[in-house]
Parts: structure tokens; sequence; C-alpha cells
């Protein structure tokens, strides 16, 4: 699509494009556009109101060994929400795992990838010897055909040493919320006794310090040995065992159920699936043999309805704790290009069924589907961690999103820099984006010491969803380094009301924006940028900089005259005295009155010159 050409899907999509016949009227402001054109407010009837846009917890997968293991509960991320002064928390866990689809509904142990990318790996704990692992035809369980795992080892000290399998499944094709889930599986005790047992390990959900316990991820243990016992056998390891019998036997692990006993103090619901793992455990020299089959995993979930219905549940109940922090509740789309959605009455998309372990969609048509039925469902719609590609970013107009992640969770300032510049090659075909940072943590632990934490705030009358979407959706939003610079405060004013992210046609030859950056240190570089908005189709950014010492903004904004020209955007990003981005505020435009421009509703803003 050119880009000077009105864009029907971003019409469609959000009823309020602005036709061309009202978009090339004489005069100093098209009267369809002034008309319409929503009022902009006085800076000083909003307030600062910062937000974490991509979060994890305990419906999505767990994170990776190196960090400890399991996964984000809800519970962990309130406690970092808290820890770092954030007013409110999007829940943003991915669609599909909150739905399961396409998930595993069992292991069968034939030692293939079962159709679902399952691959088997050997995780020893303690001291062992002699481990071993073999998938054998003979014995099988007797409720199902095919081959079974058998797992032998040694324990040569005093104290227990283990040897597990862990089944990687695939994509994690099992990790989800565990509230609704039972399994069962068929077991064959072969070596077994007081120094030998089969063990079977649930890792759930990572919990930060509660009522004595440390922090650290909550595990349950089923084991076969001699002996029937429920105990709590570490802070957060709760053991149920029951004896071997003669021939094969089917554990039932209640999952939820056993969390309640052994923490009654938590909110046991707040817990993922996050690893299976399976294996024997033995001391004092000797040897322990057992074989798995047949693991079923029972989901009673209306993928839709009851995740929704929960994740609110669990909202409400920490609300009693965290009364400070607003929660809400959005997801991220994850079967097509990562997406991320917003709207006051959230839904989950319905996924056309796959099979198992299905594959995303990577295409642009695919991804634009999804964007389009959010977005006509009132929701606005994000771009998460979109690919570097200017040339499709531009020509697809960012997949018909509303806003873009810039910022990277991992402080990676290459990856910024390509994503700037990709914005700013949008910016300058004008497609309006709200420019946001990605925290994207699935870990629930220690946010503080992540090598760069960007925060996204807005300009907003309040801390609810309805108001926040707007502030998002007309562009009044800046990112900002959470630990360098944490009382961050931008801002762009036109004739006194509030700029920033909006769309200003005139013909005036140029604007007076008053650039606001407030609580800025002395050693601080403010970095005013203006772009060219030419709407050629390039996807190369045509920019200036023009360079500011803290002290120009002695009195928290300093007025800088952005000419129109061809069309111009002006935005500003904030450096520390070590060269570090710190604070990036959204762009405003200034476009002819003549120009064939599709301009939202939410970003357009009434300007006459004096």
């Amino acid at each position: 699509m050119a880009a000077k050409d009105v864009s029907r899907r971003r019409v469609l999509g959000t009823g309020l494009g602005l036709g061309i016949a009202a978009a090339v009227g004489g005069g100093e402001l098209p009267s369809a556009f002034a008309a319409t054109a929503t009022p902009a407010v006085q800076p000083s009837a909003y307030e600062p109101v910062s937000m974490v846009l991509h979060t994890h917890s305990c419906f999505s997968e767990g994170g990776s060994y190196a960090e400890g293991g399991g996964g984000a509960s809800m519970l962990s991320q309130l406690d970092q929400v808290t820890k770092n002064n954030i007013d409110v928390v999007w829940w943003t866990d991915h669609d599909w795992r909150m739905e399961a689809y396409g998930y595993y509904d069992g292991i069968a142990f034939d030692g293939t990838n079962e159709d679902g990318g399952l691959a088997w790996s050997v995780q020893n704990e303690g001291t062992v010897t002699g481990a071993t692992h073999a998938f054998v035809a003979d014995p099988h369980s007797p409720n199902e055909e095919g081959k079974a795992m058998r797992v032998a080892a040694t324990g040569p000290s005093a104290q227990w040493g283990v040897s597990y399998l862990f089944g990687k499944p695939g994509n994690s094709f099992y990790s989800t919320n565990l509230s609704d889930t039972t399994l069962t599986i068929d077991v064959l005790g072969e070596k077994i006794g007081p120094d030998a047992e089969l063990v079977v390990q649930v890792e759930t959900s990572y919990r930060p310090t509660i009522a004595g316990r440390p922090a650290g991820v909550y595990v349950l243990e089923y084991r076969v040995g001699t002996t029937a016992t429920r105990v709590l056998e570490k802070p957060l390891t709760g053991v149920v065992s029951v004896p071997v019998e003669d021939g094969w036997q089917t554990l039932t692990m209640h999952l939820l159920d056993d969390i309640k006993a052994f923490w009654p103090d938590i909110i046991a619901e707040d817990s993922g699936l996050a690893r299976l793992r399976f294996g024997v455990r033995a001391r004092n020299n000797a040897t322990a043999q057992a074989v798995f089959d047949h693991l079923q995993i029972d989901r009673t979930r209306d993928p839709l309805r009851w995740p929704v219905k929960l994740q609110r549940k669990l909202m409400k109940e920490y609300a009693k704790q965290y009364p400070n922090v607003t929660q809400l509740l959005a997801a991220e789309v994850s079967m097509v290009r990562h997406l991320n959605v917003f709207m006051e009455h959230f839904e989950l998309y319905p996924y056309p069924d796959k099979g198992k372990a299905p594959s995303l969609d990577n295409s642009v048509a695919g991804t634009e589907k999804v964007v389009k039925w959010y977005q006509e469902r009132g929701a606005i719609v994000q771009y998460n961690h979109p690919d570097i590609n200017p040339t499709e970013f531009v020509q697809t107009r960012a997949l018909g999103t509303d806003m873009t992640e810039v910022a990277d969770y991992g402080g990676n300032f290459d990856v910024i820099h390509d994503r700037v510049n990709q914005y700013d090659a949008a910016a300058r075909n004008a497609i309006f984006l709200t420019a946001t940072s990605q925290v994207d943590d699935h870990a629930g632990r220690n946010w503080a010491n992540k090598a760069h934490l960007y925060t996204t705030s807005v300009w907003s009358p309040s801390k609810k969803a309805k108001d926040l979407i707007a502030a998002l959706r007309s562009g009044q939003a800046w990112w900002f380094h959470q630990e360098l610079w944490p009382t961050a405060r931008l801002d762009l004013n036109v004739d006194g009301r509030r700029a920033m992210g909006r769309v200003i046609r005139t013909t005036a030859a140029s604007v007076p924006v008053e650039v606001v950056v407030q609580n800025l240190p002395a050693d601080f570089t403010v970095q005013v940028v203006v772009g060219l908005c030419d709407r050629t189709g390039a996807s190369t950014p045509s920019i200036e900089k023009h360079a500011f010492a803290a002290d120009a903004f002695a009195q928290g904004s300093m007025t800088f005259d952005l000419e129109r020209g061809q069309g111009s955007y002006l935005r500003v990003e904030v450096y520390d005295s070590e060269d570090v981005l710190v604070g990036f505020g959204n762009p405003l435009w200034v476009l002819s009155p003549r120009d064939d421009v599709d301009v939202p509703l939410a970003r357009r803003f009434s300007y006459v010159a004096r």
C-alpha cells in the first residue's frame, strides 16, 4: 500500500478513519477534522501513571533453570511491581497457554518426540552412580501399547541422590495454570525399598518470601516407597508417598488439593505446571529401578472462559494484599506474531483447531486477521518485540497495530537503536504508533537487577482501564529507565494543551511546542528529535537532533518552534551522563490539512495559529 493511500483496513478496524474528501479540504483546519477531533486537555488535568505492559504469571511457561526454574506467580510479580513503585500491572500471559491450545493430554514414554517435540534430558542431583535410562518394549503399562521408560541409579552416599529424566514438551506444551489439572501415571517399582524410591516431581510457580518461608519455586513430589506419608519435607517441597505394590500401579496426583494441604496460607490457584520430572532416588549403596508409562493430563477448562474467570478471581483476591497496585487483564496473543491486546472487557481469541502441538503462524496475513478481530471489539493492539524489518514494517503499516515495543527487555542497546530507527521510519510515513517499553518478565524475581528496566507511563485522569487505554491510543505515553531516572516526566504541549501523540493539521509554517522534561538531573542531556514526515514509503528515517543541557529545562519546559515543511514530527530522548538512553517520549506530528492522511480520531488535535 502506498504511503499516501488511505488505509481501509485501519478505517474499518477502528471505525475512526478520516476520508480523503475531509482530509484535503481547504482552510486552516478541515471542518470534518475540527468537528471530530478529540478535545485536548489542560496539562494539569491528568496525572502520570506508570505501568508494566508485558507481564507473565502462572498461566505462562516457566523460567529457565539458569534463573532458578519455575515460572512467575502473580504474587511474585505483584511483589516486584510494588518494590519498583509501579502503579499498574497488565497481566499479559500467553493466550494459547491460558487456553491450553493444542497442549499434550498425556505422555506415552515411547522414546519418540510423540508428534509434539518431546525431548528427554538427564538431570541428576546429589550423588548417584550407574544412572541409566531406556525406552523398553517390555514391561509396559497394561493400559497402553508401545514402549515405557525405565530409570535406574545407585546412591552410594548416606544422603539421597536422584536421577531424573526431564520431559521437555516441545514449546512447553503442558505449562499452564494447574488449578483444573489432575495427573495420573502408571508406574512399576522394580527395585524399591527403604533406601530406594520412585519419584514424580511437579515443579510449580515461584513465590516471594511468605510466612517465614524462603522465596523460591514450590514443588510437589509423588513417591513410591515402603510407607504411606504426607509431609512437608522442606519449606517449599511437599511430598506424598505411597507403598509399592506388586506389579503396575497408578498414581493419581490432585495438584491443587495438595498445594492447599501443604501450604494453606497461600492462594493455591496461583500455580503453574512448569516442569515434570520422572526418576528414582537412592542412598546407602542401594539401587533403585522403576518403569514409567501412560501419563494422563486431565484438564476440565472451558478454554475461552475458564482462564479469564480464574485470573479475574485471582486479581480480586490479591487486591486485598496489594490495594495500591491496579491490576488489569490483557493477554499476549502468541499463535501469530506476538501481540498484546488491551481492552476493557477482555476476551480470548478463538483459534481454529490444529491438533496437537500447533505451530505459530508467522505470516503477515495471519497476524493482520487477529489484529482486526481485536480492534473490531474495541481493543488496542501492540506489536511485541517486532522483527527488525523496516521495509515490511512500513509497507504493512506495522501490521495495522496501534502500539509497538521499542525498549528491549534485556537492555540491548543495539536492539533498541534498531527499533528506534524502525519506529522513526514508520513516523516518517504517518504511521501513528505509540512507542512503549518491553518488560516481558517470566521469572517474577529481582527486577531491579535487570541490566536495564524500562517502564512506560501515561498521562491519565485515573487508573481505570478505559482511561489508560485512551491514553495509550492517543500516544500520551513515554518510557523511562526505572533505576536511572525513576521520576521521569515527559510531555509535549501546544497552545496550553497536552499534544504528545497527537496530529496537528495546519497551514501555519510552524507550531510552537512546549517541550516538558521534569525532574531532570543536572548532568542529563535532552535531545529534541525532529523528523521528516513526507510519506514517501521510505524505510529509513530522516531526522535531526537538537541537544540541550539540563539547565535549559530549569523551569521544567522550553519552547521549540517546529516547522511544518512537507510534514514533520517531534519527539524527545533523554540521556544520562554516561550517554545511556533513560527516557523516550512519543511524538507529535504537524501536517498540512491538504495531505491525504488517515488520522485516528484519538490523535486528532485542533489548532489555529495565533
